[in-house]
This record gives structure tokens, C-alpha cells and sequence, in this order.
């Protein structure tokens, strides 16, 4: 009885927790528009090694629309050995805040290099609705 109780309290009171779905990107679907809607997450994973002194860097315009969550996580390759310069995935999430269009860039570089184009660029046109 307190279980059903609380969960039609849930589903009457609490939609935007109980409706917000996940999507879940990387570089295999860049360019593809991204339908979002308000409450939504969003994750992009991207390959990467920081050891080769390049990074990923974000943008997204307008900013308002997207909320970055947390900081960029990063995680190695899983390897059977330690290995010196492995490189792995970094993590971003995002949550859907406002509706309207974005656009989400993704450009890896290395910092320190000012006024070179970067040497992979992603990014997807953002739709976020209700």
C-alpha cells in the first residue's frame, strides 16, 4: 500500500524526474540533430589522449539552453598491462534547460598552439522542446 502510494505521488508531482530521458553521443554522430527535450541529459563521449598534449574543448551557442554538469570526466582505455600515454574517452553531461536551437562544438587542439585550426572538430545542432 506505501509503495503505491508513493509512487503515484511520484508520477503526479514529480514528471519532469520520472519523463527526462538520456541520450547518449560521440563522434560516430556528429553532425546529426539532436532532439532534445526540456530536463533531458545528454552525454557526449569523445576519444582522446591527453598525453599527445591535445584536448577537447566545448562551446554551445547559445549558452542558456544547455547546462553543463559537473566537470569533463575522463576515463583510460582499459588495457591488460599499465601503458605509459594510453589514451581514453572524455566525458561531458549536459542537462536540457531552455527550449529552443543550439549549437554544440567540440574542437581538439592544444591550447598552447594559438591560431591553428583544430585537428578534429564535432558538433551538433541542438533542438530542445516543452
Amino acid at each position: 500500500m506505501k509503495t503505491s502510494l508513493i509512487l503515484g505521488f511520484l508520477v503526479l508531482f514529480l514528471p519532469g524526474i520520472a519523463l527526462a530521458n538520456c541520450l547518449n553521443v560521440g563522434e560516430g554522430e556528429s553532425g546529426k540533430d539532436l532532439v532534445l527535450r526540456r530536463g533531458d541529459l545528454l552525454t557526449v563521449t569523445l576519444p582522446a589522449n591527453p598525453s599527445t598534449g591535445y584536448s577537447w574543448n566545448v562551446a554551445c551557442t547559445p549558452r542558456d539552453l544547455l547546462k553543463q554538469l559537473g566537470a569533463v570526466r575522463r576515463e583510460e582505455a582499459r588495457h591488460r598491462h599499465v601503458m605509459v600515454g594510453v589514451g581514453g574517452v572524455q566525458i561531458w553531461n549536459f542537462r536540457a534547460i531552455e527550449r529552443g536551437k543550439a549549437n554544440l562544438v567540440f574542437s581538439y587542439s592544444r591550447p598552447w598552439e594559438h591560431g591553428v585550426a583544430p585537428v578534429r572538430l564535432i558538433q551538433w545542432p541542438v533542438t530542445i522542446s516543452r
